[in-house]
């Protein structure tokens, strides 16, 4: 399962009877198309065409696509194909030509005008981003080349590639539930809140408006939907929907990546207990064990259910070493935390998210997503696209990976970790 690219790929091997032939299919279901009208952006849609293109052996015959009918989705996914192949080759586009063509070889193909606007707003998506997917292998020479002053420009390459991810304004009816004055006063900074269609929705409690709210946002991972929750750091006012947050969402590995204090202003309530167990609303959270790394603290807490008595370890991850400005100057100490998280999630984690916060829940919460997704995927497949990944992420949450110097840490600490490989490193 590869939420990247919202896609399931199946393999199935067939034969033909009395022949010894042997012959595998590839399905690609994507997941991600709503029940009514188009998604939200193109930048998953593309993803997964990139995708089913990737696998595509040179000899293959036709792709089959379909959807219910096989008109309207169907025409969709065909149309912004063969656009993009014409861009390549020709540097022209001719969506209506290209639908008129196809409805004389198949009915009704590209249903709606929603539909038909949608290809308009992927390709636009597609040719303003190009190509950001790079080699392993050459991730050094493409990181020379952004640090370039482009030419006729006065900026590099890497700041016009940051500028290019800023998503077109996010209309106020995305963040329905974020802008109730009932929850308001929970949202840390007033232009960071998290997208309706993503946000982490607490079970209501009966009588008490806007308590299914808290600043939080499901993200994919690189081969599980909602494999991350990004949160920000709690307030004191929202220290219990925390909790209930992790609980109900069955997320027993929370990563802070920032003090409680900085430049001499809180970024960050305390939400946990330090000597004795504290109560938060329903749950009574006992402080087991702290451990103190060189660059982390880990601390463990027993969390129970004051309601039916059961409870389970909670596990705090807390990096140290983010300087209070900026960004740390080697990745190679956030690479190890990040290794060190995930490997604790398969040994103890349940099934759920894993919650990521800093103050805002944006910065340094989008550098460790998209470092932990961009580094497995190098791992697997043997690319890095920087640029797409935190697209991505910037779909499911507003301003992840918030400034130019935490986008340019992310190659930096790729670069590092691809160094971490023998075989690889130039």
């Amino acid at each position: 399962n590869d939420p990247k690219s919202k896609s399931n790929p199946a393999s199935l091997c067939y034969f033909q009877n009395g022949s010894s032939e042997k012959r595998e299919v590839r399905q690609f279901q994507f997941t991600a198309w709503p029940d009514h009208g188009v998604p939200e952006y193109p930048t998953p849609f593309l993803a997964f065409l990139r995708r089913v293109k990737t696998c595509n052996p040179p000899d293959a015959g036709p792709i089959i696509a379909h959807c219910s009918a096989g008109v309207g989705r169907t025409g969709c996914f065909i149309v912004i194909d063969a656009m993009l192949e014409r861009i390549k080759h020709e540097k022209t586009v001719d969506i209506y030509g290209h639908v008129t063509l196809m409805r004389s070889q198949r009915n009704y193909m590209v249903q709606t005008e929603d539909q038909y606007s949608f290809i308009h707003d992927a390709l636009l998506e597609a040719v303003a981003c190009g190509n950001t997917e790079v080699a392993a292998r050459s991730l050094y020479s493409y990181i020379q080349k952004l640090a370039q002053v482009e030419s006729g420009e006065h900026v590099t390459g890497m700041e016009l590639e940051f500028k290019r991810l800023a998503n077109s304004k996010a209309h106020t009816s995305r963040f329905i539930s974020a802008n109730l004055p009932c929850n308001k006063f929970k949202n840390r900074l007033v232009n960071i809140m998290p997208y309706e269609t993503t946000r982490v929705c607490l079970q209501p409690i009966r009588g008490l408006e806007g308590s299914d709210y808290i600043n939080s946002s499901f993200i994919d991972g690189y081969r599980q939907q909602k494999a991350y929750i990004a949160t920000q750091g709690p307030l004191a006012e929202t220290t219990e929907d925390f909790w209930r947050m992790l609980w109900e969402n069955n997320s027993t590995i929370v990563v802070m990546l920032t003090k409680l204090r900085e430049m001499g202003r809180e970024k960050c309530h305390q939400y946990w207990p330090a000597e004795r167990s504290a109560r938060y609303q329903y749950f009574v959270v006992d402080p087991m064990a702290e451990y103190n790394m060189p660059q982390y603290i880990l601390r463990e807490f027993k969390v129970t259910d004051a309601r039916d008595g059961q409870s389970r370890t909670v596990r705090q991850f807390q990096f140290t070493d983010w300087p209070e400005q900026g960004v740390p100057k080697s990745g190679e100490g956030f690479i190890d935390f990040i290794g060190q998280v995930h490997k604790t999630k398969e040994q103890f984690g349940q099934d759920g998210p894993i919650s990521v916060h800093c103050s805002a829940g944006v910065g340094r919460t989008g550098v460790f997503i998209t470092l932990s997704i961009v580094l497995e995927r190098m791992r697997y497949e043997g690319v890095v696209d920087i640029f797409q990944t935190v697209k991505m992420l910037r779909t499911q949450r507003p301003a992840m990976v918030q400034t130019e110097d935490e986008y340019q840490f992310c190659y930096h600490a790729a670069l590092e970790y691809l160094g971490s490989f023998d075989h690889y490193a130039t």
